[in-house]
């Protein structure tokens, strides 16, 4: 029986059977590490974000945003160490009253703006005129008038009464002190929340009131606003100034 090798024939239309040459071991060895080298990289990067992450969430909790602002606001002053002892105090004792179910009120210096809040909520907001600290001096007689800062409770309220005008009143005018104090209706301002040591925070003065504008360290409001908020101000009210 004769039978013919024709694997050494030459059949030009025909595939090759030729085998491709397999990669050396070695090879699938450094891509098969390559791999797993980059999944564990991978894997540590996501450690490390999620421990990140979880610091910053225990910040956040147990620095809620009053106390971060307060921090901020502080460390962007220029203080003495009594000063800041002042302002700190003033504002962690604002920071007591979030917790609260009551209203109260919040004087921002820095911004001009005085705040009805209900424990932690912003109920009402408007813009408040500080007047300015000052000494006035008249007939042998000086009064000084110096920023009021951190929390005292109201002691008073006014409407509608007229105000005993006071020497240093006239004296800051340069007008001459009358020998009977005078009484003029308004004087103060419509209305007029009492805080203490002679601080106050009034509505405009009348047209007939020496007085121009906010009393000297104390705070003036317009009368709209003070009669949308004089309900909620009782003589109990806490006021936080800041």
């Amino acid at each position: 029986m004769v039978t013919s090798d024709r694997r050494s024939e030459y059949r030009p239309n025909s595939p090759s059977r030729r085998r491709v040459r397999r990669p050396a071991l070695w090879f699938n060895l450094l891509i098969l590490l390559s791999g797993v080298a980059v999944l564990a990289g991978a894997w540590q990067h996501r450690l490390r974000l999620d421990a990140k992450f979880d610091r910053i969430v225990r910040t956040h909790a147990a620095s809620p945003y009053p106390l971060a602002k307060i921090r901020s606001d502080l460390a962007s002053m220029e203080l003495s160490r009594e000063s800041l002892d002042r302002e700190l105090t003033g504002r962690l004792a604002m920071t007591r009253s979030f917790d609260a179910a009551e209203f109260y009120l919040a004087i921002d210096t820095s911004s001009h703006k005085l705040r009805l809040h209900f424990g932690p909520e912003i109920v009402r907001e408007m813009d408040v005129v500080i007047g300015e600290p000052r000494v006035v001096t008249a007939e042998g007689k000086r009064w000084q008038f110096v920023p009021l800062k951190g929390g005292v409770t109201v002691i008073g309220k006014l409407v509608d009464q007229p105000w005993e005008v006071p020497a240093w009143a006239w004296a800051m005018r340069n007008a001459p002190i009358p020998k009977v104090p005078a009484q003029v209706p308004g004087g103060l301002g419509k209305y007029v929340v009492l805080l203490p040591n002679g601080y106050v925070i009034h509505s405009p003065p009348s047209a007939d009131s020496p007085l121009a504008g906010a009393k000297p360290g104390s705070f003036m409001i317009a009368e709209d606003q003070m009669r949308a908020i004089w309900p909620r101000i009782s003589a109990t009210t806490r006021v936080y100034i800041y």
